[in-house]
């Protein structure tokens, strides 16, 4: 079989050279780093280990895996797990059973535990036990439930054509909102995905503010997951190994300089060492700043889909979203979850590790000096915000700067005002990490190598397929188009996944194909996207607007009715429809008294 080449080791390169190992590819991964995993990796902190205990653990960000994360979890399951026979990485993931709010301007916080959802308008009454808790209004909680009940019942061919390009916070008419509920609505996909509500797309949002939701609303307990200890440990570094057992080679600390064409194909792939490599097929796995600087004129030439990515604005399609570590001298599990603090400056979201790492031993024992017992793990959404303490952007910043914000806001969120309610004092403090991939060489502000695309409205159209034109070259990176549709470590293997089978497909293999999965909505809900699809067909709004609904509740009220109505089945909804004589129809059967 035909060789390739890998530029890129994250996890779209790792799951390429998986997939196509397995089917009996000859596979060489390049990285300009000289530890695996990309974004993904540990952060050790160097010189911090002592009496044989292992270097404090750090982290581009904590560890998150959703439920509807099924192609990362895939690729663990098949990975062996280091010295313990039989069992899989898969197996090292732990399950988280509650979050919390935390807010900066309130002496109080708030812990949110699982709930079942099983019919739509379960959804409204979710959202209405969140918006009571943090005393939101009941009139602004009202619309907002519409608006995600909208989403959640708008079909494909509506969220592709007109909600990809229309802005989330323009969907939810978010400038309508009491300011203290803006907040919550602008600091929730920021601390989640990392997302501006004004400059996120409507179809790429809500999709995962659905999911989000649907996962912290199921009681199963595989829905939020985290890494039972530090990532490379726990899984890139069992993964690499297994893939060289696999036959896959290599090659760290190189970086590729450019891919030349010759008669409209990749001819070879030039690296900083001087190296020029040739292979069968290509795939370019690097982010998405580094593979605008690799698209040459002449590459732009044989694929529009290159030549539009050459020419995007990527600072308008992505933002930073960077960790910090606390490491503390006493365990302060908080939550046995995430937590969010909803109106933080920087919009951050933590999570306290070592009630997570239980199988490593006790973590004093492990790491650092043997002084550490805590750890918090930090993300940090926000960089364009002045900060309450140091009053200027985190961009700006030194990291002791940041180092001091972002505890200063973590201690106004947690404590409370007596002694007795001091969650964080600055006497737990040991030290602190701060992400690597943040260079302060240049001075201010500091150079991101790990920076996420945040999906613009129209984003899409300027992002490629895993398979290019050019029919040796793919692409794996979590800016390619996938079903994920977000910059994450599940998007970036779906799309290594979708690379492996274009390669397979031109290579002519007759192996199975990785599997790629869709992500998953109610099915109850296929009615109404099915009606949705009819009336975005004939040019009509969604029937919520057709039918001038301005709250949650009337929306509940009528998935309640078409529930006890007995119309479950597409084919008998869609006979409704047409029987009926079009929407005005459907409408008045819908709205004429239940039976009882």
């Amino acid at each position: 079989m035909p060789e390739v080449i890998v530029v890129g080791g994250g996890v779209a390169g790792l799951t390429v050279a998986h997939e196509l190992a397995e089917r009996g590819h000859e596979v060489h991964v390049f990285d300009s780093r000289t530890t695996w995993g990309g974004k993904a990796r540990s952060q050790p902190v160097p010189g911090t280990g002592t009496g044989g205990r292992s270097d404090l653990p750090g982290e581009h960000g904590f560890r998150f895996y959703p439920r509807f994360y099924r192609h990362v979890v895939d690729q663990m399951q098949r990975t062996p797990a280091a010295g313990a026979p039989g069992r899989n990485v898969a197996q090292h993931l732990q399950a988280t059973t509650e979050s919390a709010v935390a807010m900066v301007d309130e002496d109080t916080w708030y812990r949110f535990a699982r709930r079942r959802l099983d019919r739509p308008h379960d959804i409204w009454e979710a959202l209405q036990l969140y918006f009571q808790k943090l005393n939101l209004s009941a009139v602004d909680g009202g619309f907002f439930g519409l608006k995600v009940l909208q989403f959640l019942s708008s079909s494909d061919e509506r969220r592709q054509g007109a909600y990809e390009n229309l802005a989330w916070w323009d969907f939810i008419d978010g400038d309508r909102y009491a300011p203290r509920f803006q907040r919550q609505m602008r600091a929730l996909p920021r601390t989640m995905v990392a997302m501006d509500p004004r400059r996120g797309s409507t179809r790429t949002l809500g999709t995962i503010f659905i999911q989000l939701l649907l996962d912290f609303a199921t009681t199963e307990v595989n829905n939020d997951r985290t890494m039972g200890g530090p990532t490379s440990q726990m899984w890139l570094e069992p993964w690499v190994a297994h893939l060289r057992g696999l036959g896959v080679r290599f090659h760290e600390g190189v970086r590729c300089t450019g891919l030349d064409v010759a008669d409209g194909r990749i001819s070879q792939v030039h690296f900083d060492d001087g190296q020029a490599r040739t292979a069968g097929h290509y795939v370019l796995a690097v982010p998405i700043d580094a593979a605008q600087g690799l698209i040459t004129p002449e590459l732009a030439a044989l694929d529009p889909a290159l030549a539009r990515l050459r020419l995007a604005d990527v600072n308008r399609l992505v933002e930073w979203m960077v960790g910090i570590q606390f490491f503390l001298y006493e365990d302060v599990p908080l939550v046995r979850g995430h937590t969010f603090y909803a109106d933080s400056p920087w919009a951050l979201t933590s999570i306290s590790q070592p009630q997570f790492w239980r199988e490593l031993g006790l973590f004093r024992q492990r790491y650092g000096d043997g002084q550490v017992g805590g750890l918090l793990s930090i993300d940090i959404s926000d960089w364009d915000t002045p900060g309450t303490l140091v009053r200027k952007r985190a961009k700006d910043c030194t990291p002791e700067e940041i180092k001091t914000e972002v505890w200063a806001q973590l201690k106004a969120a947690l404590n409370g005002r007596d002694a007795d309610e001091q969650v964080l004092t600055d006497s737990l403090l040991h030290s602190w990490h701060l992400d690597s991939d943040l260079d302060y060489g240049a001075g201010l502000p500091p150079i991101n190598s790990s920076r996420l695309l945040v999906h613009p409205p129209g984003s899409w159209e300027v992002r490629p397929e895993a398979a290019s034109r050019i029919p040796n070259l793919c692409l794996a990176s979590d800016y390619v188009r996938t079903n994920t549709n977000l910059a994450t470590m599940e998007g970036a293997c779906e799309a290594g996944r979708r690379a492996a089978n274009a390669i397979l497909e031109r290579t002519g293999s007759r192996a199975p194909r990785a599997e790629i999965w869709a992500l998953e909505e109610p099915a109850s809900l296929e009615p109404w996207k099915r009606l949705d699809a009819e009336l975005y067909r004939r040019g009509r709004p969604h029937l919520f607007e057709l039918l001038g609904f301005r709250s949650a509740q009337a929306a509940a009220d009528l998935l309640r009715r078409a529930t006890n109505l007995g119309f479950s089945g597409v084919d008998e909804w869609m006979d409704v429809f047409r029987l009926a004589g079009g929407v005005d129809g459907l409408l008045e059967r819908f709205t004429s008294p239940s039976p009882r």
